[in-house]
């Protein structure tokens, strides 16, 4: 008996350890979630600013690409203006373009291929080729309607598509035994 006279309560040892331990358990798997949204987080930003620096690197070299577009154009409307047939035609092209390193020509019997590369960085070119049409050879009469003032297609865009220019090496092997 309690000669205090007041009543005490007993709270068994083993809901306070119990207690315990779930909280410890909680906040371990709630420091393991943070760590791995963590490092979710951070593998998402690096791939998200590669990703950014490939796009910047693709739209810089696809502007140059165009100017250089635009440079052919230029080309290929004086070539048509200063010739009245299809043969001065393509070999005014193939005149102009045949001391060009940077750009390939390809003739067959039927076509002019025109091939330019554009550098978008160390491991990668944007590849443009072109075929040279002469408008008498055009199906599409809407643009054989007007005189030479206003200039038909003179090419047709049928490659745009960005190559790799660096060498593949395929030796990805692990030593996971040591000698």
């Amino acid at each position: 008996m309690n000669t205090s006279g007041s009543k005490q309560k007993n709270f068994p040892i083993t809901n306070i350890g119990s207690v315990t331990l779930l909280m410890i358990f909680i906040v371990l798997c709630m420091i393991t979630f943070a760590a791995l949204s963590l490092s979710s987080a951070a593998s998402d930003y690096q791939t998200a600013r590669k990703s950014a620096t490939h796009a910047q690197e693709y739209y810089k070299a696809s502007g140059r690409a165009e100017e250089t577009l635009a440079k052919i154009d230029q080309v290929l409307k004086n070539c048509y203006l200063q010739t009245s047939d299809i043969a001065g035609y393509y070999k005014n092209i193939e005149q102009h373009y045949k001391n060009n390193s940077d750009i390939t020509l390809k003739r067959t019997s039927d076509s002019l291929t025109l091939t330019y590369q554009t550098k978008i960085n160390d491991k990668q070119a944007l590849q443009t080729r072109l075929l040279i049409l002469h408008p008498s050879e055009q199906t599409d009469k809407r643009s054989l309607s007007s005189a030479k003032t206003a200039t038909p297609d003179l090419y047709r865009i049928t490659g745009w598509q960005t190559l790799s220019t660096a060498d593949w090496n395929g030796d990805n092997s692990l030593n996971l035994l040591k000698k």
